[in-house]
């Protein structure tokens, strides 16, 4: 597909008289899109086209931006994966425009024992990484309930949500005790009832200082408590999920779901092993409908049951607590 190509010069007499500005020649490229297909800006650097920014959803209509001087294409990605939304914290503070901080103090319905709160202190981005950081620091809302710890949850809810697609995590947990850092999924608008009758996607769970494994899990059924789920568990061969940087990712369709670490595919539901309660005759459901991503770290409660962990046992020179993301990247295919 050809680009209508437009040629702007910025002329130097028309600039301020500022011997550090330079002018470009700068291109405006227009596209002819299609209604509901994955489009690709592309460059051809060094006989190769290179992707520029995030893959667009064409509307049907043409669609412009401005470029510098070079030969570029709109591609329509076929079988590969097509970037669609990314944040690598390259900034000095969260973006909001991406993520949503909640606030809740009434542990997630597991009996946890954190206050998700808002402040920058338990969220916050530096050095290229955003940082989850659990304090030992009571809580109160006014109606009075109190937890005893202080962390953070983030979520991309209305910012960013996908059906289907590829989710690709780089992180680092925390390995105190009781500390329960979570990367996972729920349903923006479900049809099929409330939690977890719409269904909830586990992309890394880590239990406390089991930092030898990761877990995944499927949520799903009815609406609680008539809900099931399935899980499984992943054990690294190397350097545990506290002492480095792991890559996390599902790749999700209609049909089946799959986890990866590091580039190793380790565990696929398939479409035959979930289910809806309310939607018996539509074999995908609750796994077609659009999803957000969720950022947490909890603390406690009904994960570790049969567990003997408790954070009350972390000395207080190991606080904060601190689960780190390097970036988050999701990928889309044409259908």
């Amino acid at each position: 597909m050809l680009p209508r190509i437009l040629l702007f010069i910025l002329l130097p007499s028309l600039l301020p008289a500022d011997p550090a500005l330079r002018s470009s020649p700068a291109l405006k490229l227009t596209f002819d899109t299609r209604q509901g297909a994955l489009h690709q800006l592309q460059v051809r650097r060094d006989q190769e086209w290179k992707d520029i920014g995030a893959a667009i959803r064409g509307t049907g209509k043409s669609w412009s931006t401005f470029q510098p001087e070079g030969e570029y294409r709109l591609h329509s990605p076929t079988e590969e994966w097509a970037l669609v939304w990314a944040d690598e914290f390259d900034g000095s503070q969260i973006n909001f425009h991406k993520w949503e901080k909640e606030e809740n103090n009434y542990g997630g319905g597991n009996n946890e024992r954190q206050a998700y709160r808002t402040e920058p202190k338990y969220s916050f981005v530096k050095d290229g990484l955003l940082n989850i950081a659990v304090y030992r620091d009571p809580h109160s809302t006014s109606d009075g309930k109190t937890q005893p710890y202080s962390s953070a949850r983030l979520r991309t809810m209305k910012r960013g949500d996908w059906t289907f697609g590829r989710f690709e995590i780089r992180a680092k947990m925390p390995d105190g005790q009781g500390i329960w850092p979570a990367i996972w999924m729920m349903p923006t608008h479900s049809p099929y009832g409330g939690w977890a009758a719409g269904g909830e996607i586990d992309i890394v769970e880590s239990r406390g200082n089991k930092v030898h494994e990761t877990l995944g899990a499927l949520h799903f059924g009815g609406k609680w408590p008539d809900n099931v789920h399935l899980d499984h568990t992943y054990r690294f061969p190397g350097k545990n999920a506290a002492e480095d940087f792991h890559v996390y990712a599902v790749e999700w369709s209609a049909d089946e779901i799959s986890w990866f670490v590091d580039g190793r595919k380790w565990k696929t539901r398939r479409k035959s092993e979930w289910w809806s309660a309310s939607a018996r005759k539509n074999p995908s459901a609750p796994y077609d409908q659009p999803f957000h991503l969720i950022l947490n770290v909890a603390v406690d409660g009904r994960f570790f049951e049969k567990e003997d962990q408790k954070a009350d046992r972390i000395p207080a020179s190991q606080f904060p607590q601190v689960m780190q993301v390097d970036y988050v990247r999701v990928y889309q295919r044409n259908r």
